[in-house]
């Protein structure tokens, strides 16, 4: 119940091998597009309050380092090797170049997807006992809008009980996105083209009308809500291709993990958190388009994960939220404008929501403050304290100055962060 793998493999790839042995992986993130090294070494999560990161599915990993050359590290191992296996993990790539892995597999199975809209107020109302019921399950919120899309995934044996059904609706899903597309008097496709657009498609090119004005964005929200009312219904399929989904095109992320107690005694921080976001965003009239992600795992046992349970009980469930804008098209100077509003506006936002709730970044979203701004320094001093109170920083810089002396393996993101 083991693969080995060199970590340029990339996951889609191992999932294929996997499949001929009837065995896969035991989450995925969204995509599996990624290279297994990054995969793991970034902290990549999927969904599922009992479920944690990918991460926490390595069994051992050689790794190649500047000072002592290749080593092997296990989960079995004790002392030393056992602390440079759970920091070198989430590594960051700080440590060496991870040349191979050994993760745990689980049976192939199939899952059960049911997709289903619920208002802000139910979506609050119903998180326990949705946790609780289900292996893997998402929220998506969609800004101005009293709308949670919940979808849930479940093992399910089609051979021995019967799918369930959902009333199929009479309209179109896409007519919403196709309708105020046509309607509208500056776009550049033809009629025919927008009857043969999928959703991403169709999200996009009504984004790209007006990408920043908050009134338009209001009416693509809109259109998605319909969109998702009447596409609601159930699938049934192999894990791998439910537990990856549309993520849309182009588009700038930032994502954020935060605890919210465990999963029989909540401390309900994440509805807490999504409620003052969401409230902040319709103040502030930010052009924000939809989805805003929900998702939780449980925790991990690498220590740079953002789902390490630094003084925090074991049993600890994660909330992890992503903010999405989109790069609609490539002329620069649209893509610096939305680049821009995104880094400063919406990130700041989210930043500032987060506070109480002691929040990190994704490591594969965690950017720098903007180079140049008068505060770059103060915002700067502000992420380390938060990052110092998240990880065990002191024993990261140690490891990292035993394994690469010459900070051969270091960029300007950690070393910002972090220091040489």
């Amino acid at each position: 119940m083991t693969v080995t793998v060199q970590s340029g493999a990339r996951v889609e790839r191992v999932i294929e091998e996997l499949r001929q042995h009837n065995l896969t992986l035991p989450n995925l993130a969204s995509i599996a597009e990624q290279q297994i090294g990054g995969f793991v070494n970034a902290g990549a999560h999927g969904t599922g309050a009992t479920v944690p990161p990918v991460d926490d599915f390595v069994l051992s990993m050689k790794l190649v380092t500047p000072a002592f050359g290749v080593i092997e590290v296990k989960s079995t191992d004790s002392g030393m090797n056992k602390l440079i296996f759970d920091m070198c993990r989430v590594g960051l790539g700080v440590f060496g170049v991870v040349a191979e892995y050994t993760l745990k597999c689980i049976p192939s199975h199939r899952l059960l997807e049911h997709t289903t809209v619920l208002t802000r107020a139910e979506a609050v109302e119903q998180l326990p006992s949705l946790l609780k019921g289900h292996k893997h399950m998402r929220y998506m919120w969609i800004p101005y809008e009293d709308a949670v899309v919940v979808v849930t995934n479940d093992p399910f044996d089609a051979s021995v009980d019967p799918l369930p059904q959902a009333p199929l609706s009479p309209k179109d899903p896409l007519a919403p996105f196709r309708d105020l597309l046509k309607s509208h008097p500056n776009k550049v496709q033809t009629l025919d083209q927008i009857d043969g657009m999928g959703m991403g498609e169709l999200r996009d090119s009504l984004l790209d009308l007006d990408p920043l004005s908050t009134e338009w964005v209001k009416k693509v929200n809109a259109a998605e809500h319909k969109f998702w009312k009447n596409a609601c219904g159930y699938r049934y399929l192999p894990s791998d291709q439910l537990l990856q989904f549309e993520c849309g095109g182009q588009q700038h992320v930032q994502e954020v993990c935060f605890p919210t107690g465990s999963l029989y005694n909540p401390s309900n921080a994440d509805m807490d958190f999504m409620t003052r976001l969401l409230a902040k965003i319709e103040q502030d009239s930010v052009p924000a388009p939809s989805p805003i992600e929900q998702r939780w795992t449980a925790s991990s046992t690498s220590s740079m994960s953002p789902a390490n349970t630094k003084d925090l009980p074991p049993d600890t469930v994660f909330s992890w939220v992503g903010i999405i804008m989109y790069l609609t098209n490539d002329d620069p100077k649209r893509r610096k404008i939305v680049t821009d509003t995104f880094q400063t506006k919406y990130r700041d936002l989210i930043e500032d929501v987060g506070d109480r709730n002691k929040i990190v970044t994704h490591w594969a979203k965690q950017e720098l403050p903007p180079k140049g701004s008068k505060d770059y320094k103060e915002r700067l001093e502000k992420l380390r304290k938060r990052l110092r109170e998240r990880y065990p920083v002191d024993q990261f810089m140690q490891l990292r100055r035993l394994f690469d002396p010459k900070n051969l393996c270091g960029n300007e993101l950690v070393d910002e962060l972090f220091g040489q």
